[in-house]
């Protein structure tokens, strides 16, 4: 009898411990995961927010990429949500927000250090201002415009651009003329005409840590890119044309832990976080106060600085939430027939 007892007891015993009875990995995790882009934002993820969110929580930063919707859509629908937060652009939030494929945020969990308002949204944390800039090999014709970038005349080669309708379609209109002050409304059509231009010239990317090899073999001359590459690497670089943009963490439908990822926000709502995440890669944190404690060098390639601020193009994040589903599903069409 004393054996029959002691196997019920055991038996009851896992079958709490499954059902949360018990002390779960979920409540008392190891690690955490995010979805992010990869390359050198990520290393400056690692530096600048990681090694102070462990060192607070002892939770180990594990990154994962690239992402994007699809993904994330997937994930949700099928109930398997792995990640804690994802990396989108602000045009994707909308996207994403429409779909219902993320949870607002408590922002009096997160607790932030004061943040520019773009990057508090209900629903999204803005942890990085970033642009598409132009960069070539050392040894072609530099390109300083996004006319230039398309004019396989001037500098005969294939050319890199990302594989996503919000990045690539307001390059292609640029490329056309479009004046950075003037992208939006953005013309689709227009857009989809530029790149029927030089469709037989174009190399798709997914994630931007791709860029630098598609140079370094040589299997491209010009990439549209962000982060990942630099002069000091060899290559030529110009910002002055970019188009910026706001990058946002949101935690997915379905999130297992949203808790631990409100502490690591917090983290990325620290300044001096954010100065070491800068100093991996020219990137600008939420931070009203980040130009205050960076050296000229690094101000001078950030989207936020004064200078390029006058001359880049913006990404209107509200066109996106009300146009985005055409002009993906535009660009999806077009990429499957040419591509």
């Amino acid at each position: 009898m004393k054996k029959i007892a002691l196997f019920i007891t055991a038996a009851m015993l896992a079958v709490l411990a499954a059902c949360g009875g018990g002390t779960s990995d979920s409540e008392n995790p190891a690690e955490i995961r995010i979805l992010e882009s990869g390359g050198t934002s990520g290393e400056s993820i690692d530096a600048g927010y990681g090694k102070p969110f462990t060192d607070a929580t002892g939770v180990k930063l594990v990154r994962e990429q690239p992402g994007d919707l699809g993904k994330l859509k997937a994930m949700v629908q099928a109930n398997n949500v792995t990640i804690e937060l994802m990396e989108i652009g602000g045009p994707g939030v909308e996207q994403a927000r429409a779909d219902g494929l993320i949870e607002d945020l408590d922002w009096d969990k997160i607790n932030p250090d004061p943040m520019i308002e773009d990057a508090k949204l209900p629903y999204a944390f803005g942890f990085q201002s970033f642009a598409l800039y132009l960069a070539a090999r050392e040894d072609v014709k530099p390109v300083e415009t996004w006319q230039e970038f398309w004019d396989t005349e001037r500098q005969p080669g294939k050319r890199a651009l990302p594989a996503y309708a919000r990045y690539i379609l307001p390059a292609a209109a640029l490329a056309d003329g479009v004046k950075p002050d003037e992208l939006y409304p953005l013309d689709i059509d227009r857009a989809l005409k530029s790149l029927e231009k030089i469709k037989d010239d174009v190399i798709l990317w997914e994630a931007a840590s791709q860029t630098p090899q598609f140079l370094d073999s040589k299997e491209a001359v010009y990439v549209a890119t962000w982060d990942n590459v630099f002069a000091e690497d060899g290559y030529q670089v110009s910002y002055e044309n970019g188009i910026w943009n706001i990058s946002y963490f949101v935690v997915p439908k379905g999130s297992q832990n949203p808790e631990l990822a409100y502490k690591l926000l917090h983290e990325m709502s620290k300044v001096e976080n954010q100065v070491t995440a800068a100093e991996v890669v020219p990137i600008a944190g939420p931070s009203p106060e980040i130009l205050e404690h960076l050296p000229a060098s690094i101000i001078s390639r950030l989207s936020t600085s004064p200078d390029l601020q006058k001359t880049q193009a913006a990404t209107d994040r509200l066109w996106w939430a009300e146009n985005g589903e055409e002009a993906e599903a535009r660009w999806q069409d077009f990429k499957l027939k040419n591509f």
